[in-house]
């Protein structure tokens, strides 16, 4: 198993379905590069996965709105700050970066690149409506699971 790093900062292409997740470390080495589905599980398993990997982490988006509110909703929860890349900025750093023209692991590596590069970006405030409801139905969701796994156990 790998040492725990003391930084790491994650870059994430934010997708309608999926999202690409992107992590280095301090000297530019890619410690995570996966694609993860849009859904509650999948971005919970990717936040212990990812907290797992360092002390403090500095997570990057490159889109804000309807497509990573529910991303931006887990991570408020887990107490994670985030930062907000803009398109303009990703286009402009990913010109200097080799390799194929536009991919979904490309962009998210550039995001977490940037985010390592630049102390400048905006710091994502968590806390709107959206994000206070989000994390309502979120912790909603969980007890319903709750409470159907406890009246499962309960029949058998």
């Amino acid at each position: 198993m790998a040492a725990v790093r003391d930084n790491a900062w994650v870059g994430i292409d934010v997708g309608k379905t999926h999202h690409w997740v992107c992590a280095v470390d301090a000297d530019g080495k890619t410690l995570l590069s996966v694609k993860v589905a849009n859904d509650e599980a999948g971005i919970v398993s990717l936040i212990a996965a990812v907290t797992a990997l360092t002390q403090q982490l500095t997570w990057a988006v490159d889109i804000i709105g309807a497509p990573s509110a529910l991303l931006l909703a887990l991570l408020a929860q887990a107490g994670q700050p985030v930062r907000y890349a803009s398109g303009r900025v990703v286009a402009a750093m990913s010109a200097a970066y080799v390799g194929e023209g536009k991919t979904d692991a490309k962009d998210a590596r550039v995001i977490a690149e940037t985010a390592r590069l630049r102390r400048d970006l905006a710091i994502i405030d968590t806390d709107t409506d959206l994000v206070r409801n989000l994390a309502v139905l979120t912790g909603h969701r969980a007890d319903l699971i709750a409470d159907r796994v406890r009246m499962i156990n309960r029949l058998r």
